[in-house]
């Protein structure tokens, strides 16, 4: 008689590698821009402009020009994220073998590795609602409008419509056109900034490289991960995972940008609990975002 294994399942050593997060591309927007706290609904972006006229040298006193104060709101939207692991699930798998002993237990076995991805996705999420949020889409960049919704509706932005999407043979044209646009009275600005999404960064690297520019010098030898000078200015090319796939690119200076909150510990101090009443392990994660920039004339919009 034969060896009958045909009840069985072909087995699998699932205890032999750690269990690990998935690698994602972490945002790093909230890194290149102007932070204001303490907002639990609503605040504003002060600003102060000068209209100033002069005149020829003479006695007397004649006014003439103005100091403009202005505002712009920076709205908060509340947004949270819920999550709850019920241990007798895990017990029928192979992390099991990671539990405690024990029939009360009251944390995952892999809590660290948890908390770490948790953290990775809503620097992610912070991103793309930074720059693609809009409240008129379904799904979760609908909580509350982005740089791009917001600069598309301001008849103040610079316009830079193109159209055939950001190709190879047109992507240094495309943002040469975007860079040419930046008005006079920013244009010498330190922290000059063209943010791009990572997918169209990459075709505008490949596309300086092989035009084969004399003394080019890519983002490997400026100290920088996907971010270079545009050759011949003193506009920062910069990959931002929230235009991602979109086809829109913004340019202003780093400080022009606001990004809105109560406390930015709120995105990383997430609670971790467990809940007797519901013998499950929860998560909670709860903050409040806004964005905005503080002078429109002082934004290019680039469109593909």
């Amino acid at each position: 008689m034969s060896l009958d294994v045909s009840a069985l399942t072909t087995w699998t050593d699932e205890n032999k590698l750690e269990l690990i997060g998935k690698s994602i591309l972490k945002g790093r927007t909230i890194e290149n821009v102007n932070l204001q706290t303490g907002i639990k609904r609503s605040a504003t972006i002060n600003t102060l402009n000068s209209d100033i006229q002069f005149q020829a040298g003479a006695c007397g006193w004649n006014v003439s020009g103005s100091t403009i104060l202005s505002q712009r709101a920076l709205t908060v939207c509340d947004m949270k994220l819920n999550e709850a692991i019920c241990l007798n699930t895990l017990e029928d798998y192979y992390t099991s073998t990671m539990m405690k002993a024990g029939s009360y237990g009251e944390t995952i076995p892999f809590e660290q590795v948890f908390a770490e991805e948790k953290a990775a996705q809503i620097s992610a999420y912070v991103d793309d609602l930074f720059w693609s949020g809009d409240t008129t889409l379904g799904g979760g960049l609908s909580l509350c409008d982005g740089i791009v919704k917001t600069a598309l509706a301001d008849a103040s932005v610079v316009d830079v419509s193109g159209s055939g999407g950001f190709l190879a043979a047109t992507a240094i044209a495309q943002i040469d056109a975007i860079v040419a646009a930046v008005p006079t009275d920013v244009i010498n600005a330190e922290d000059l900034t063209l943010y791009i999404g990572y997918d169209k960064y990459r075709v505008y690297a490949k596309a300086l490289r092989d035009a084969n520019l004399f003394a080019y010098s890519g983002a490997e030898n400026q100290g920088e991960d996907f971010s270079q000078m545009v050759p011949g200015t003193n506009v920062k090319v910069m990959a931002v995972r929230g235009l991602n796939a979109k086809n829109y690119a913004v340019c202003t200076p780093q400080s022009n940008l606001y990004l809105g909150t109560d406390l930015t510990s709120d995105m990383e101090d997430f609670s971790i609990f467990y809940s007797r009443d519901n013998d499950e392990v929860r998560m909670l994660a709860k903050f409040k975002l806004g964005f905005n920039y503080a002078f429109s004339d002082f934004v290019v919009l680039g469109s593909f």
